[in-house]
């Protein structure tokens, strides 16, 4: 139970909700850009999808401070 509780303490701050909005940032714009080379679909839904993801842990992190 303990490292259950430290993983979700982990998880929860907000240093770590800013990092991970950062990487996901970064994934959601190689995928448009692979989007916009080759004009595939699925890879737009998986820009919107990661962009939306950053948004929501970027939220995290802000309310976390």
């Amino acid at each position: 139970m303990a490292r259950t509780s430290q993983e979700q303490k982990l998880l929860s701050s907000s240093w770590t909700q800013a990092a991970m909005c950062l990487i996901f940032v970064g994934i959601a714009y190689g995928f448009a850009s692979l989007a916009i080379d080759s004009g595939n679909l699925i890879e737009y839904a998986l820009t919107i999808f990661f962009f939306v993801w950053a948004i929501k842990s970027a939220v995290r992190a802000v309310r976390n401070l």
